[in-house]
């Protein structure tokens, strides 16, 4: 028998029994909605921590420590944190440095008119992109850039002052006016010439030691989990970092208690290029005896916190689906008896075993493919309907309380039609053991 005989066969003797077929097909949609509604809270809810984490930082990140001072463990030298290049999936490794002793402030116009201070990270240059600032303007510092090429926090044009002006109309505020329109500050940081100048107080007053230019190509947007220098600091290569505190600590006639040595760093930053992959490389960093922290030691928690709750979701809800199978099972051994001499005159007729057992189960499988089908459109609109509800409760917002990705609408699908394929199977086999003469005389 063809696939579309036996398809159209099944389909006929459903719509022969509309009533029954209906509620049995009912029952299979409520346990469809119960599985995929019950599941898509828990997705939504995994979701939500994800984007939770996400504000807290970059998830494939992971900073590098050597907290407990091993003496087996070798300190956080560049060659060290260059050998984190090595491990599979690193995409850049980059030590962090902030100056130690080096006084730092900024200043623009004729004779240092505006002036400002603000926090310094060193990284290095071509990891300044791969770090994941975003920008608001302008661009990353390039390889060929020269020395001093800096990018700055959203705000840092508005920390310098007019030193020609008294308290309040020294500053401008960043505070945007009624169109969300920002006043402009006193210096264009992208245009305007900006100087670092190191000073130091001596006992006849202020004394500036070293002064160089710096070129500011972009602004970066504020982001609390990247450090304070997104708002109003410098992000410098650590190289001209670590020249501009050489110069100062010689013009100061500080003590260079490195010099000499292997440069080492309290801190290190390793980007990896997939979330799926930081558990693996914060394993191989720490086998060398160096300490981690990633934003994905919360995830990790959650996710199992998640999967529970998911697990247990789903498990009520197949409850209903359960229930549905016994409907099936019971829809599909009612029509063995009713359709005996029908299975008998088939047999006499020559039809193949294999042909009325696949009838059966083609039957039960319709009934569970479309309950499935019909479940899962009535499913989408529960969503749609459930988020309505949840953003108008919580006030706005994007944090769905229900989501229903591809997979799950397949997985929906499918385990309603086997649902009936199992179900169906008892009564199929059943059906196949029936004797023609029996059927034939039974009425």
């Amino acid at each position: 028998m063809k696939i579309s005989d036996l398809l159209r066969l099944s389909f006929d003797n459903l719509k022969r029994r509309k009533g029954r077929t209906f509620l049995t097909v009912l029952g299979v949609i409520i346990g469809t909605c119960s599985i995929v509604m019950m599941v898509s809270i828990g997705v939504a809810l995994d979701k939500s921590f994800d984007d939770m984490l996400q504000n807290m930082g970059d998830l494939t990140l992971i900073e590098v420590y050597n907290w407990g001072g091993n003496s087996e463990t070798e300190p956080l030298t560049d060659d060290v944190i260059d050998g984190f290049m090595n491990i599979e999936n690193v995409r850049v490794a980059t030590p962090l440095y902030q100056p130690r002793y080096f006084n730092a402030r900024f200043t623009s116009g004729n004779n240092d008119k505006y002036r400002s201070w603000g926090n310094i990270r060193g990284i290095k240059r071509e990891a300044i992109e791969v770090y994941g600032y975003e920008l608001v303007d302008g661009r990353f510092p390039r390889k060929n850039d020269k020395e001093f090429t800096v990018i700055v926090g959203e705000f840092f044009s508005y920390g310098f002052e007019n030193t020609r002006k008294k308290y309040p109309n020294n500053y401008v505020d960043a505070i945007p006016d009624e169109n969300g329109v920002y006043p402009d500050p006193f210096v264009d940081v992208l245009d305007d010439e900006i100087r670092i100048q190191g000073y130091t107080w001596t006992d006849n007053g202020e004394e500036v030691l070293i002064e160089d230019k710096i070129n500011v190509v972009g602004i970066i947007k504020q982001d609390e989990s990247k450090g304070y220098e997104t708002y109003s600091g410098v992000i410098m290569d650590i190289e001209d970092l670590i020249a501009l505190e050489q110069e100062y600590m010689k013009k100061a006639d500080i003590r260079d208690e490195n010099k000499g040595k292997k440069r080492e760093y309290d801190q290190a930053l390793v980007k990896v290029n997939d979330i799926e992959n930081v558990d693996a490389v914060i394993e191989t960093i720490e086998s060398y005896g160096y300490n981690t922290w990633s934003a994905t030691s919360y995830r990790n928690e959650m996710k199992k916190q998640t999967q529970l709750i998911q697990l247990i979701l789903g498990g009520l809800g197949s409850i209903a689906m359960l229930v549905s199978a016994i409907s099936i099972a019971n829809t599909m051994t009612m029509a063995i008896y009713e359709r005996t001499k029908e299975i008998g005159v088939m047999k006499v007729l020559g039809c193949e075993l294999k042909d009325i057992k696949n009838m059966f189960l083609a039957e039960a499988a319709a009934i569970g493919f479309l309950g499935g089908i019909t479940g899962l459109v009535i499913c989408y609109g529960l969503s749609a309907v459930i988020n309505a509800v949840g953003a108008s409760l919580m006030g706005g917002g994007e944090t769905a309380l229900s989501i229903i990705p591809v997979w799950l609408a397949l997985f929906g699908t499918g385990f309603s039609t086997l649902v009936g394929i199992v179900s169906g199977y008892v009564p199929a086999l059943r059906a196949v053991k029936i004797t023609a003469l029996s059927a034939i005389r039974h009425d």
